[in-house]
């Protein structure tokens, strides 16, 4: 790939998350340090001794982690793009959230990351049930023109991802490794399909090493990319489950199935279901609809909506 200012950039910080052993919020800070901000854009190994100076940092350890890091940013596929905070197609609705990225990796049409998209996401095996919901709530969504997101993970996420496709409907997939990495392996051919069609999107750099704790923080930035998020189906402290918390702390809206408040086997969904933005419905054609003239009342009154609404209160109960 070639190495533009953008990809230099995005690689210094890699090297100073790599020397910083991890700490993303160290390393904004160093990389926002006003000592190193002429010359971020520049090959970092020219400025070795100026970074090392200015962060109190060991030149050796920075010369290693930058030539460790750059192999993998010169090996990048060319149809990656790189999202900085000043880059036009960066998704302005993740900058008010805890855990921002610095950048973003990704593959396919750039533009559809600030368009208006649901999560739909749920469990990695899911029920004969869970899995008609996944189908049928990613059709009613992509037919109602939004965007359907979710994490490309075997079970709840590659059904909604395939129902989108199916439609003719873009998709985007946030994933938790770098977008050299199909993970898992078995869904590598619909990752391709959505960066040709779709959107794949990544917080973690080409040099990243996969850790597990990767994949909350992916579901943090997919909470943050959407409007809204739906746990079709999921277990107590299942990553859905997560991501309905994160959906709630970032003042998004979170939808839950009837079935699934109804299911005693599982506490999930009660410790949400009464909580403000949270819509429990019965049906997948009613949450467009549901969705829809809650972002009209927000718009509306000029605020936040804040009481819990319930599907009765919109259409009538299911036969």
């Amino acid at each position: 790939m070639h190495m533009d200012a953008l990809a230099h950039q995005a690689l210094n910080y890699e090297t100073l998350l790599h020397a910083l052993g991890g700490s993303e919020a160290k390393a904004i800070e160093a990389f926002n340090h006003p000592g190193i901000q002429h010359c971020c854009h520049e090959p970092l190994s020219l400025h070795i001794d100026a970074y090392a100076s200015h962060l109190h940092l060991d030149a050796e350890l920075l010369s290693k982690a930058y030539w460790f890091c750059r192999p993998f940013f010169e090996e990048m596929d060319d149809k990656t793009v790189i999202l900085g905070w000043d880059s036009p197609a960066w998704p302005k609705m993740v900058d008010s959230f805890a855990y921002r990225p610095r950048f973003l990796y990704a593959q396919g049409k750039v533009q559809l990351l600030s368009e208006p998209s649901v999560s739909v996401i749920g469990t990695r095996s899911p029920s004969l049930e869970g899995k008609k919901l996944a189908l049928q709530t990613s059709q009613a969504l992509s037919k109602a023109g939004f965007i359907v997101t979710s994490g490309l993970a075997l079970g709840i996420d590659g059904v909604a991802h395939k129902a989108a496709l199916a439609t003719g409907s873009p998709t985007i997939a946030v994933i938790g490794t770098p977008l050299s990495t199909a993970y898992p392996p078995e869904h590598a051919d619909l990752q391709a399909e959505i960066a040709r069609t779709g959107v794949v999107v990544t917080r973690f750099a080409p040099s990243t090493t996969t850790q597990k704790w990767h994949f909350l923080l992916r579901n943090r930035l997919m909470s943050a990319l959407s409007v809204a998020s739906i746990v079709v189906e999921d277990r107590d402290g299942g990553g859905a489950v997560r991501q309905a918390s994160f959906a709630l702390e970032q003042k998004k809206y979170l939808f839950l199935y009837q079935s699934s408040v109804d299911n005693h086997a599982f506490l999930w969904p009660r410790q949400f279901a009464n909580q403000s933005r949270v819509f429990t419905i019965k049906k997948p054609e009613d949450l467009p609809r549901v969705l829809t003239q809650a972002m009209k009342d927000r718009l509306s009154l000029g605020k936040k909506v804040q009481k819990p609404v319930q599907l009765d209160l919109f259409s009538a109960p299911s036969p």
